[in-house]
């Protein structure tokens, strides 16, 4: 199934968020990848919620880690799970705080971006991660 220009905004917001938590990427060099996206030109409002994903996360990192380390399972801490997940929480976890979008939609798509960038069995934690958040 093809992927709608608001999957592939998401998709390049986990991404970009994994190239900041990996490699400290600034600001720019992470417009500048977006903005290299030509599926994302086309539709100028999915760039801007790219935009948006971003900066919210890069804003507002540590209170959505520690809202998730309050969901994980004792003895694991945000910082031991690997970038990937980091990124796929974080962005998830923007748009259940901060957008109207519905949760089921938010947690479904963050499973697809993990099914698709992390460990076989990595969805199933993401999935019960932000299913407990409210």
């Amino acid at each position: 199934m093809e992927k709608t220009i608001r999957q592939i905004a998401r998709e390049k917001a986990v991404i970009a968020v994994y190239q900041w938590l990996t490699v400290d990427a600034s600001k720019e060099e992470l417009k500048e990848y977006v903005h290299a996206d030509e599926a994302l030109l086309e539709g100028r409002s999915a760039e801007q919620f790219c935009y948006w994903l971003i900066d919210t996360v890069m804003e507002n990192k540590s209170s959505y880690e520690t809202l998730l380390n309050t969901k994980l399972k004792k003895g694991w801490s945000f910082d031991r799970l690997n970038k990937m997940e980091q990124a796929i929480l974080l962005v998830a976890t923007c748009e259940l705080l901060e957008s109207e979008l519905d949760k089921s939609i938010v947690i479904n798509e963050a499973v697809i971006n993990a099914k698709e960038y992390c460990d076989e069995d990595s969805y199933k934690f993401i999935n019960g991660v932000l299913t407990a958040i409210e």
